[in-house]
């Protein structure tokens, strides 16, 4: 046991019942981007393969659920190429110390940040970037769940009425049940003017974004192409623009207030990145969906982005995590709620 509360000595042992041999011979190597679960490279049955679990400390409700992930993923894989197979899921908490499962590891690389990296950094790979995010969508949303046997999966039914209370409630949560007078602001606006929901339900990623997209190049940094679709805990089956408006969201401009800036999750206001109208209307070409509805929702996902970064900000607040980028949270969780509320006064914004 080691002082993060890992036991590999215990998961090996339970891993040798299972027929599946855990090679401590090599250290298991986290990987350190991301905000979320931990994420181990490990040597199992002579092979490189992922151990995922959440992270330390108390959890959000109906966050990092490893058994939802797990079957999502492994259903996917088989349709879809760039979803890593789930090979085996422990929803025992006493054997790695929270639930967790085993993935295949898939090469490439992820981008983050505001800034593409310094091979990358030009204005041709990022438009191909962002296009390809709204491609790699389509296909997603183009996938029947019953051709998988997702037909259970998820509970879409008044999804997005669950989404709104859901999301402010754990914005209540986070704030201490003393929740912001603009992030109260905003619920009430949607929640006076709800829209009818979807009847046709696609498998939502819930959280996609360019850092949850591997990619890699030929040697020349020539043809940049994913490999794989990344961090599937959120993953469900509801109204299809609910992913594209998540992914809208993150997807800030130079035209962003200075807080809003503050989010840096994709570099989508270098020059060449396509901007959220182009974006959104590249989906709507591509996929042939109705879009009429589509401010709601987007004004929905800020709501959502806010509540996402006072539940990080809440665990900076606590202790529970350190990293320095964490302090500023509390401030894009805030521009967040006022985009949002820009949104819901303005049909054209975007």
């Amino acid at each position: 046991m080691n002082n993060t509360g890992l036991n590999w000595k215990n998961l090996k042992n339970w891993l040798n019942t299972r027929s599946l041999k855990l090679d401590l011979s090599f250290k298991p190597e986290r990987f350190k981007k991301g905000m979320g679960n931990l994420n181990y490279k490990i040597l199992l049955n002579e092979k490189f393969a992922v151990i995922r679990r959440p992270p330390l400390g108390p959890l959000p409700p109906g966050a990092n659920d490893m058994k939802r992930e797990h079957t999502v993923m492994s259903a996917l894989s088989k349709k879809l190429y760039l979803v890593p197979n789930s090979l085996i899921l422990c929803e025992d908490p006493q054997i790695f110390g929270a639930p967790f499962h085993i993935i295949d590891f898939m090469e490439g690389e992820t981008i983050d940040g505001g800034m593409l990296p310094a091979k990358w950094n030009n204005k041709d790979t990022a438009k191909h970037l962002s296009k390809i995010l709204i491609e790699l969508l389509v296909k997603l949303h183009a996938i029947n769940p019953e051709s998988l046997g997702l037909e259970s999966f998820g509970k879409p039914q008044g999804f997005l009425d669950r989404q709104l209370k859901g999301w402010y409630n754990r914005g209540c949560i986070a704030q201490n049940n003393n929740p912001s007078k603009i992030m109260t602001d905003l619920y009430n606006m949607l929640n006076d003017n709800k829209i009818s929901e979807e009847k046709e339900y696609v498998i939502l990623h819930n959280d996609f974004k360019l850092d949850n997209i591997m990619v890699s190049s030929s040697q020349n940094n020539s043809n940049l192409q994913p490999t794989a679709i990344l961090d599937w805990d959120q993953a469900t089956k509801g109204h299809p623009l609910y992913d594209l408006a998540t992914l809208l969201s993150y997807w800030t401009t130079t035209d962003d207030t200075t807080s809003m800036k503050l989010l840096k999750q994709m570099p989508s206001a270098q020059e060449g990145f396509l901007d959220r109208s182009e974006a959104l209307k590249l989906y709507a070409e591509l996929s042939g969906r109705n879009m009429k509805n589509f401010n709601w929702i987007y004004t929905l996902s800020l709501l959502k982005l806010g509540v996402v970064f006072q539940q990080l900000y809440a665990q900076f607040q606590r202790g529970t995590a350190t990293d320095i980028r964490y302090k500023d949270f509390g401030k894009i969780a805030e521009a967040a709620f006022e985009r949002g509320i820009k949104s819901a006064k303005n049909k054209d914004y975007i």
